[in-house]
């Protein structure tokens, strides 16, 4: 039976030659969100199961990411033909897959509600701003 406690993060990450590293991390970042989860009262069984798998994707995704980004979306093989970077790929794919959980846990602004701020009285509309209100007029 899963429960609301914090998984072992050190456990997880064990295997991992920055495992202590990602444990903290992943520590920290299960204590902020909690936080902000409890105090919108969205706090439940179902969402720290579902937080704990955001929370691992996002570890791996700090931590790999910039070896990904270093290493660039191709690399060349010995012969001179070029392949994909599976390590980028893949942290692309955990992007993903961490977007997709932050809106299901309600962690997103637009799913909070959360509006872009009003252009204050007076500023000029941007080429974008008349782009955009172009578009909201057809």
């Amino acid at each position: 039976m899963k429960t609301t406690r914090q998984p072992r993060y050190g456990d997880i990450f064990a295997g991992n030659d920055n495992g202590a590293a990602m444990a903290e991390f992943a520590r920290i970042k299960w204590a902020e969100y909690k936080s902000d989860l409890e105090g919108r009262g969205l706090w439940s069984v179902a969402r720290a199961n579902t937080l704990d798998r955001m929370i691992r994707m996002q570890t791996e995704y700090e931590f790999y990411y910039p070896v990904a980004l270093a290493e660039g979306p191709v690399k060349l093989s010995e012969d001179g033909g070029q392949y994909v970077n599976m390590l980028w790929s893949n942290c692309q794919k955990l992007n993903e897959g961490i977007s997709k959980l932050e809106k299901s846990l309600m962690l997103t602004p637009e799913s909070m509600g959360e509006k872009a701020p009003a252009k204050p009285k007076g500023q000029a509309a941007s080429p974008a701003d008349k782009y955009l209100a172009r578009q909201a007029a057809h």
